[in-house]
């Protein structure tokens, strides 16, 4: 059974995600509604003859405009001349705006199906004070197992989208992004800005250290946490660059690991 708890995250969540797909949908519902709004204006102005020569209410007139992005008149013939040019233009309008934001969702809800990148962009939109995990090899698959036993919310970044890992990361319900983890926009969709902890996994050490450079430039609150092979060089890179933790999996177990991980992710962010 659900608890108080866990219906408020999943209540969280469903809100994150519809401000998502409002942001991703803002511009489709911009021009959407200036033209309604526009198109109402000049009905409500207008006398009718359909209405013994009054002037169509508020609600009458947007309904009279939005019905005429969709291809239909609700007072036929037009009065004026500007509504004949309004009923010759919005159903073109219509079909592009109305038509591609159709097509958009479509597309976007069969990339949720599929686990696709596009899905994966707007559900890590959705996260704030989370962990980013980039690498998910053996070392990174152990340690998103114990972030989520533990309640954390992760984004993964995986060059290799056909891993198993990274499959069974999204069958989980983790965001993976399936990329190069220091493309800058990358970093940026995983939402490195808003989030509290990254964790530079991969067996690519200075593609790590590039990482954890990076998301301190973007974000100079962000923890992070560092694999690098060598340990020696580990600890000078971590005493330099101000890194919480520079670990090397030569010399630390996986679930040891993962220990570190949780307890960066849910100590006290910097200051």
């Amino acid at each position: 059974m659900p608890t108080p708890r866990s219906r408020l995250h999943r209540l969280r969540a469903f809100a994150r995600y519809a401000a998502a797909l409002l942001r991703e949908f803002r511009a489709t519902l911009l021009v959407a509604g200036v033209a309604v709004v526009l198109g109402a204006a000049l009905f409500r102005l207008t006398p009718h003859d359909a209405l013994s020569g009054r002037r169509p209410d508020w609600l009458l007139s947007v309904y009279g405009a939005w019905t005429a992005l969709l291809g239909q008149a609700v007072f036929n013939p037009p009065q004026t001349w500007y509504l004949e040019v309004l009923h010759a233009l919005y159903p073109i309008l219509g079909f592009m705006v109305l038509g591609e934001g159709v097509v958009r969702f479509a597309l976007l809800m069969t990339s949720r199906r599929r686990g696709e990148r596009e899905w994966m962009k707007v559900m890590a939109s959705t996260y704030r004070d989370h962990v980013v995990l980039c690498g998910l090899g053996h070392v990174g698959s152990r340690v998103l197992e114990s972030l989520r036993a533990a309640g954390a919310e992760v984004v993964a970044i995986e060059r290799d989208a056909g891993s198993r890992f990274a499959a069974a990361a999204r069958a989980a319900g983790t965001p993976v992004l399936s990329s190069d983890m220091r493309d800058d926009a990358v970093l940026a969709e995983a939402g490195v800005a808003s989030a509290r902890c990254i964790i530079a996994a991969t067996n690519d050490d200075l593609g790590n250290l590039e990482v954890a450079l990076d998301a301190r430039r973007m974000n100079p609150r962000i923890r992070v946490l560092l694999r690098f092979y060598d340990q020696r060089m580990a600890a000078k890179i971590q005493a330099a660059f101000g890194i919480e933790e520079a670990f090397s999996s030569a010399a630390l177990a996986a679930p040891v690991i993962a220990a570190k991980a949780l307890a960066a992710a849910t100590s006290t962010p910097r200051p």
